[in-house]
């Protein structure tokens, strides 16, 4: 599939041990399993993880609701206070390389910024998490705001955190749930919620770049 919408309310748990469940949300181009964890319980741990609940310790380092964290390395992850609900990506060596350092951006980590556009047209700030192969922002939509149809070079997947939005024709997503869509195919508007929406988005080969469809056609064309 070009894109998919994976609605958070539909999937089921599956209880793999006391007091720790976890479900299946997407299978391509990444797998992205989601934990949810009781005080006091472990699970084994590797790739990339976004916290959306709760907090926890990677390498020694604090990392609470919200972190991005990284480690190619098997590690075990406990949830501290409250119960611990996050999502779990297995990357491949090209996004992670095997000497990548465990790493966690806790959200008050990286200053908010304006996301440059080469054309110009307004945007909304961002906070750059990771730039690299493995590229990642988090970003905040105001309910007025609206991103016309556009593209981005890599497959791309958002992370509906708080709030919900409008991606074209594809129906409304909300807090939970997550978005793929493949590079080089155009899509939108996207237009929030009554109290906009805040998403974390990662670019799966490169950085987040942004093509308006109608200044550079989108190679693969527009999403239906």
């Amino acid at each position: 599939m070009n894109w998919q919408h994976v609605y958070s309310n539909r999937l089921a748990w599956e209880t793999v041990a006391p007091r720790t469940q976890r479900r299946t949300a997407l299978e391509q181009p990444v797998r992205i399993t989601e934990w949810q964890l009781d005080a006091g319980t472990s699970f084994e741990f590797s790739g990339l993880g976004l916290i959306v609940g709760g907090n926890t310790l990677l390498d020694g380092n604090s990392a609470v609701s919200g972190a991005l964290i990284g480690t190619p390395q098997t590690q075990t992850l406990t949830a501290q206070d409250g119960n611990l609900h996050i999502y779990q990506l297995a990357l491949n060596d090209a996004l992670m390389p095997a000497d990548t350092a465990p790493f966690v951006i806790n959200p008050t980590d990286r200053p908010w910024q304006d996301f440059e556009d080469p054309a110009g047209r307004p945007t909304q700030p961002v906070q750059v998490l990771l730039d690299g192969p493995l590229s990642a922002l988090r970003t905040r939509f105001e309910p007025t705001y609206e991103a016309g149809e556009h593209w981005h070079d890599f497959d791309t997947l958002y992370f509906i955190t708080h709030g919900d939005m409008q991606f074209g024709n594809e129906g409304q997503y909300y807090t939970g749930d997550i978005r793929q869509v493949c590079g080089g195919f155009s899509y939108g508007p996207e237009k929030p919620g009554p109290d906009g929406v805040e998403f974390v988005l990662l670019s799966l080969g490169g950085p987040v770049a942004l093509h308006w469809a109608d200044l550079a056609p989108a190679p693969n064309g527009a999403l239906p």
